[in-house]
């Protein structure tokens, strides 16, 4: 008998799961290890990018809470020296053939 009383007990247990609206509360916020300032990620952080890192600083503490790589959205010197090149021979060839009348679509 003592182990159907176990289970018994064991079953009328409520078992409670985190919310909808707090699980995605906690995925926006971020929590300063050293000093426990919580924000969401875009709060009150201080944002600093030095050679390709990109930091938040707790506002209190100045600890970093953050660090991440940056990636670079100009293109690189080659593409652009492609692209530049592309275009001057495309000018040059559109110039060639252009009789200065065009077809208007």
């Amino acid at each position: 008998m003592p182990i159907g009383n176990v289970v018994e007990a064991m079953s009328s247990a409520p078992v409670s799961s985190p919310s909808t609206g707090d699980a995605s509360e906690r995925k926006a916020t971020l929590f300063c290890q050293t000093c426990g300032h919580a924000s969401p990620a875009d709060g009150d952080w201080t944002v600093r990018t030095v050679g390709g890192r990109r930091r938040l600083r707790c506002p209190d503490c100045r600890s970093v809470v953050d660090e991440r790589r940056v990636l670079d959205d100009r293109p690189s010197p080659l593409l652009r020296r492609y692209v530049d090149a592309w275009h001057r021979y495309w000018s040059a060839w559109t110039t060639l053939f252009d009789d200065g009348s065009r077809a208007d679509c």
